[in-house]
């Protein structure tokens, strides 16, 4: 294995070298070091966030690689050095093993909290925490894989996308320049990171663009873009009258009339205004990485939470409460991971065309609604066009037209107007659009690294962003996809 950095060590089982990553090891210091640690553990104050750090850095270091080689199809180093590492500073003493045959991904720290995901076929990857791998393929085994092939069609009924014809008065210099900008990338350690752009007015794409290492075939992370999705189904099982959005949320845990989360209900939810207790920041030990990287059932996790507020009264921004909702998914399509991935199939994916979609689970077998939607840049742009014609896609409704308004109409709980449903708005802050050079009608997807799909109903267009944003990277959105938007015509 070669070096760069020296900061983890990559080892493929299976034969592989690791181009990028040296194996280090730690001997007696790296022992030292580590019991300093877990002592650290028993005596100091911060011992219950040390007590999370450990397996919560190993658990999203072996989530977020085992996808990016299985799913995404890159490579281990490229994923530790390029990813995982800019998340946490906790992740700069991983040491990775990759297991192509078993389809797993082990990850430890200092040698200590090994963490694995473990990888399914069509399914994606599932971080362990009680299940084995052989459980987890009986999960699985009704599922019938989608079929892909090359579809002849013009975008977005098909593949085929022709970039030297553009409808009239799109100013293509400008348009190329707003998106070759909105690649620039100046930043001490390539913290922008953009990867991926695809723009599309009038129903067609009219610019895409990526970086090297990536490409159309490219499934990437949706991160909390993929709430918007898990609303999508939400949106379908109440549009075919197996939810209703305005009766008491299908929550066993509520489920006694008594109980004072009784009341909540799938509407409140989708505007995060719940009720429920969650604590959103991504720190070892807060509700969000206890659920994401230490709990079996995530949904189970966050709808155990108590009441800090009454149903309806207050905004609150909770991964919680899409894991909540994307059981419900499961419970209104037939009860099992195969009757919901049949579901997502038949009534959104499928119709959208969106073939390389990938909703990855938990061990219960409930989509990560929060969190874990890969799927290809012109797949995403495929999810933005249907909330930019209404609800409809290739000729087929995929929800109510009534539906899409109500997912782009501010939260009443929200104060600055800036959330509807599972969807960010262009808010106003003392009485100034949040985004001011951007459409008050913008309504999208958005992700934790940066990721958006940005709808413009009043310009007929939709911006799809994909990339690896550090928190303190900064990608201006409000100028980058205003130079787009202004090279389309008017």
């Amino acid at each position: 294995m070669s070096e760069a950095g020296g900061e983890a060590a990559a080892r493929d089982q299976g034969g592989e070298a690791m181009a990028g990553r040296k194996a280090i090891g730690f001997g007696l210091a790296g022992l030292g070091a580590a019991a300093v640690l877990v002592a650290g553990v028993a005596i100091s104050p911060a011992g219950p966030y040390l007590a999370h750090a450990l397996p919560v850095s190993a658990g999203i270091s072996a989530q977020m690689a085992c996808a990016g080689v299985f799913v995404s199809g890159r490579d281990l180093d490229t994923v530790a050095r390029r990813d995982v590492r800019q998340l946490s500073p906790l992740t700069a003493i991983n040491s990775y093993r990759l297991d192509r045959k078993a389809r797993t991904v082990t990850v430890s720290v200092l040698g200590l909290s090994p963490r694995t995901a473990y990888y399914r076929p069509g399914v994606g990857c599932t971080l362990l925490v009680d299940a084995t791998p052989a459980q987890l393929d009986a999960q699985a085994a009704r599922l019938q894989p989608v079929q892909t092939a090359p579809r002849p069609a013009p975008w977005p009924l098909g593949d085929q996308v022709d970039l030297s014809h553009l409808p009239p008065g799109v100013d293509r210099a400008a348009l190329d320049k707003a998106v070759s900008d909105a690649f620039t990338d100046d930043t001490p350690d390539h913290a922008i990171d953009t990867r991926a752009i695809v723009v599309v007015y009038d129903g067609q794409i009219v610019a895409e663009r990526y970086a090297p290492g990536f490409d159309k075939t490219t499934r990437l992370l949706g991160w909390s873009m993929s709430k918007s999705v898990e609303a999508t189904l939400v949106g379908i099982l109440a549009a075919q009258g197996r939810l209703d959005l305005d009766a008491p949320a299908p929550v066993s845990e509520w489920r006694a009339p008594t109980d004072p989360r009784h009341a909540i209900t799938p509407r409140q939810l989708l505007r995060m205004s719940s009720g429920l207790t969650f604590h959103e920041p991504y720190d070892p030990g807060t509700d969000s990485t206890r659920m994401l990287f230490e709990s079996p059932d995530m949904g189970a996790y966050a709808a155990a939470k108590p009441l800090a507020h009454a149903p309806g009264t207050v905004w609150s921004y909770s991964s919680g409460t899409a894991n909540i909702l994307s059981r419900m998914v499961v419970q209104g399509s037939g009860g099992s991971l195969a009757s919901a991935y049949a579901f997502a199939q038949s009534h959104l994916f499928g119709p959208a065309g969106m073939t390389s979609a990938v909703f990855e689970p938990d061990e219960s077998g409930v989509f990560v609604g929060s969190s874990y939607l890969y799927a290809t840049a012109r797949d995403w742009a495929r999810f933005g066009l249907i909330y930019l014609n209404g609800g409809t896609i290739n000729g087929v409704r995929i929800v109510p037209q009534s539906f899409v308004d109500f997912v782009r109409t501010p939260a009443p709980a929200d104060p600055v107007a800036g959330y509807g449903g599972q969807f960010w708005l262009n808010g106003r802050k003392n009485g100034q659009l949040q985004m001011p050079h951007l459409p008050a009608d913008m309504v999208s997807a958005e992700g934790h690294n940066d990721e958006y799909v940005s709808i413009f109903p009043s310009r007929h267009a939709v911006i799809v962003r994909l990339g690896w944003t550090r928190v303190d990277g900064g990608f201006n959105r409000d100028r980058h996809f205003a130079a787009i938007l202004a090279a389309l015509p008017r």
